[in-house]
């Protein structure tokens, strides 16, 4: 009989980084004058989003049409290289690194499990060797729509892309770790949950 792993479940923004790293990327991509003017046209949408009148899909969806859209998937790419060199290495915590290195070498499967954009963490799973869930944005003859392929990756969506990927029957023991009422149904899916460890 074949012996149950071990399965670790991350997410990404203010877990494994020291905060957010949405309005950074915008910044980092657009510079401030965009990305101040993007943000004041939808100032009235956030506030409806906040308020839970709009989905928060709809809202960043609003934002990628404002800034992405029309991107190929080489520049995305080529980006998103360098926000995580020259950016998020600097907010990443040590403490979490650490926690996914353990995990690693007792041969757990590890996956982050973020509401951002597939695209933009692929540099950080991929020097970790560790498998990715994320939002996926649509991409239509080369190029980015600035829609989001399906759900956006947040609170129940979280278990649904994790039970997509994997067979929870084959893991006897399995960790989240999360900050937010984002990581709540994936926490609870977990045995051993792990709320705001890294702090």
């Amino acid at each position: 009989m074949e012996q149950k792993k071990t399965l670790a479940l991350f997410d990404f923004d203010k877990t494994i980084t020291d905060r957010d790293t949405f309005l950074p990327f915008l910044l980092f991509s657009f510079g401030w004058l965009r990305t101040i003017l993007v943000l004041l046209l939808l100032s009235p949408q956030a506030l409806i989003c906040l308020a839970g009148f709009m989905s928060r899909k709809k809202y960043k969806e609003m934002i990628f049409k404002l800034t992405i859209k029309g991107w190929t998937k080489e520049k995305f790419n080529a980006v998103a290289q360098d926000f995580y060199r020259q950016k998020v290495r600097n907010y990443l915590r040590k403490s979490a690194l650490d926690e996914i290195k353990r995990h690693l070498e007792n041969d757990a499967d590890v996956s982050l499990v973020s509401a951002s954009p597939e695209d933009w963490l692929k540099p950080f799973t991929d020097e970790l060797g560790i498998n990715l869930i994320g939002t996926r944005l649509e991409i239509k003859d080369g190029s980015y729509t600035g829609k989001i392929v399906g759900n956006n990756c947040r609170k129940a969506e979280k278990v649904n892309r994790v039970k997509e990927v994997y067979n929870l029957e084959n893991y006897s023991d399995i960790y989240a770790y999360g900050d937010s009422r984002g990581d709540k149904e994936m926490l609870e899916m977990s045995n051993h949950p792990h709320f705001r460890t890294f702090d």
